[in-house]
């Protein structure tokens, strides 16, 4: 894993090269047009709204935003998406991937370069229809299991799903990261990844706590992200990569 997610490709594992179900020049046309883009966007926020707002009065809000805006502050960068892809493929080969906050949709189409199945979960309308627009240009919308619904309701309704890995980049919320994990437990085989595990305080202290839950036995600390692995058969620990 810490070889995966290195820069360098003299570090990568021959067997976590990603697979082209989505080439990386069409992701990148992609990215370029929603940031260049200046089409309005009436934002749904069911979590804690941009960073450093605080969570009071946006749980639900809708907010008028510019697609290219969104772009800015939500993108994970394609060195970032990239080696999370090369980490997943590190895990085993194939598999199967929730996503947790979709966005706009690009990190979804990284993870199809897994090669796993990829199921994605937002709760607002129409930041999912910006996201499907982007899947449509790269002809990958047959191949995502897409869901709109707020992570309650989806929780609800998928009590019998299992995943191999999940991918929690929503809420940003202390306590209700917390709560997702303890309901992504017995329904993940492998583990979980948390993105902006410093976005506050209150996410880092959850984090923290994350790490000391018994269902975890491995933690990876990763450029303001959190892998948290069931690892059965290793002792207990708390790895920092760079």
């Amino acid at each position: 894993m810490g070889r995966a997610l290195q820069p360098r490709p003299a570090h990568w594992p021959a067997d976590a090269l990603p697979v082209e179900a989505v080439s990386l020049k069409a992701l990148r046309d992609v990215r370029t047009s929603l940031r260049s883009s200046r089409e309005a966007l009436v934002h749904v926020d069911h979590g804690a709204g941009p960073r450093g707002a605080g969570t009071k009065g946006f749980q639900g809000a809708s907010r008028p935003r510019v697609v290219g805006d969104v772009a800015a502050t939500a993108l994970t960068s394609e060195r970032d998406a990239e080696a999370l892809v090369r980490m997943l493929r590190s895990l085993q080969p194939s598999g199967s991937v929730l996503e947790l906050g979709t966005s706009l949709g690009v990190m979804t189409a990284h993870l199809l370069r897994t090669g796993w199945s990829v199921e994605t979960w937002e709760g607002c309308p129409n930041t999912l229809a910006v996201a499907r627009e982007g899947w449509g240009k790269l002809g990958i919308a047959h191949a995502l299991d897409a869901k709109l619904g707020t992570f309650s309701t989806l929780m609800a309704a998928s009590e019998a799903s299992t995943w191999d890995v999940a991918y929690l980049d929503g809420l940003h919320e202390g306590q209700a990261t917390l709560d997702i994990l303890a309901w992504l437990a017995p329904r993940v085989r492998i583990g979980v990844v948390v993105d902006d595990i410093a976005w506050t305080a209150d996410m880092h202290r959850a984090w923290r706590r994350a790490q000391a839950l018994p269902e975890w036995r491995v933690s990876v600390s990763w450029r303001g992200r959190g892998v948290l692995l069931k690892a059965p058969g290793m002792a207990r620990q708390q790895v920092r990569l760079a």
